[in-house]
């Protein structure tokens, strides 16, 4: 059977919905194609990561009725926080800026973390500034690095990568797959054609800088023919759902991450530091230690009374070691056995990869490359292939997603436009 759309967008995860659903809209022909179940069966937490939601200023209305298309969010009075070896800090609280100033954070710093002012002139001053002093800015790197897609050890993290908005209004929520489904239903909604449980098996081409179609099977079997096409999958995850694809879109092959992050399920006894834990907040032994594996630990609250999920970063090639994360995850337990002793913190659940082989699960849901990449992250080899996901994204932000969708958007509706035109022009001929 031959299908026929004008932007054909391959996703995973919900990646695609919000620009699926900003193309609907504008009257382009689009089709998403949700390959999500080929790449593992993910609990919805891992999905969600530890990152959160850091409000940007300006968030158009479409943008936030995708946000919060999933489950409901929750918002945290007193905004982002970090627990540090000298105690907990607030980056939304009367007390901010005099705790950063006892710590040893400069105005400077503070002041370019108000989010106004993140893309000022100041900037490229401030983070050389920060390069040659990090004990007076390491939150600066710690806002470049926490939700990067790139690692840079902290002392540089300033100078590469975008800073999140760590003074914004600050959001966590519980993952379900409720919402998970309430994600489709929404973008179902906007009239959106979406195809599920099929397969992507060959690429057809106009020339050799010109994709022209894909050969599907499953619910939907045939060839669908296309004009653009918006592939969302990193080169690791393509490899895995689709090999022979993933030769043409990504020749020099699969792109391992150098860490990802994993998350332990925990268990904590009642008592009064328990009780007072934020629903999330990092916590780090030594500020100018690596940050990795317990020494950037995010700790959050989930539905069930006690139990908090801890999410730190590991090297990529220990995933599934499974020594290696009983070893990680007795170190967790001693950081929060020693900042909460009647906690008596025990492990309930370890991380995906303990259970399952890379067979079952695949790539990293959370992958973090290592630096000096970019050239090859972003290389496209044909004119209508346009990539997104974390191989694109600088970092984890809903803030980042949207901004390279919408250079995606932009220059779809460019192409559509002159396509229009041109055809006007024929008919007129």
């Amino acid at each position: 059977m031959d299908l026929k759309t004008s932007v054909l967008i391959v996703s995973a995860h919900g990646r695609g919905h919000w620009l699926a659903a900003e193309l609907h809209r504008e009257a382009i022909p689009v089709v998403l194609i949700d390959v999500s179940p080929k790449l593992g069966v993910w609990p919805p937490e891992d999905l969600e990561g530890p990152f959160g939601f850091f409000k940007p200023d300006e968030l158009t209305g479409s943008q936030s009725d995708r946000v919060f298309s999933e489950d409901s969010f929750e918002s945290l009075d007193r905004g982002f926080t970090a627990w540090l070896s000298e105690g907990p800090v607030e980056m939304k609280s009367s007390t901010t800026q005099y705790r950063l100033e006892k710590l040893g954070q400069s105005k400077e710093v503070y002041e370019t973390l108000i989010s106004s002012k993140l893309s000022g002139k100041n900037v490229p001053a401030v983070q050389k500034f920060a390069a040659d002093n990090f004990e007076r800015s390491w939150l600066l790197h710690l806002a470049h690095q926490f939700a990067s897609t790139t690692y840079v050890p902290n002392a540089r993290a300033s100078l590469s990568g975008k800073a999140l908005r760590l003074m914004n209004p600050f959001f966590v929520r519980q993952a379900t797959r409720a919402g998970q489904q309430k994600m489709n239903a929404w973008l179902s909604s906007k009239g959106v054609e979406v195809m599920q449980k099929t397969d992507i098996l060959d690429l057809s081409f106009q020339n050799k800088k010109n994709i022209s179609g894909v050969e599907l099977q499953g619910e939907t079997s045939g060839v669908m023919h296309l004009q653009q096409i918006v592939w969302m999958l990193t080169s690791e995850e393509t490899y895995f759902a689709s090999p022979k694809v993933a030769k043409y879109l990504f020749p020099e092959g699969e792109l391992e991450p150098e860490w990802c992050w994993v998350r332990y399920r925990l268990n904590l006894e009642a008592c009064q530091e328990r009780n007072s834990l934020p629903l999330h907040l990092l916590v780090t032994e030594n500020v100018a230690g690596p940050w990795t594996h317990q020494n950037m630990m995010v700790l959050q609250r989930t539905a069930l009374e006690g139990h908090f999920d801890a999410w730190i970063r590991i090297p990529n090639v220990q995933r599934f070691n499974k020594e290696y994360l009983r070893i990680r995850g007795d170190k967790v337990l001693e950081i929060i056995s020693g900042r909460m002793p009647l906690a008596m913190p025990t492990i309930q659940t370890f991380p995906q990869e303990f259970y399952y082989t890379y067979s079952q699960i695949g790539p990293a849901a959370l992958p973090v490359f290592a630096e000096n990449l970019e050239s090859r992250r972003h290389k496209v080899n044909f004119n209508n292939l346009h990539k997104d996901g974390s191989e694109i994204w600088t970092n984890y932000s809903w803030e980042d997603q949207f901004e390279n969708q919408t250079e995606i958007r932009d220059s779809l509706l460019k192409w559509w436009k002159m396509l229009q035109l041109r055809k006007e022009k024929e008919r007129r001929d």
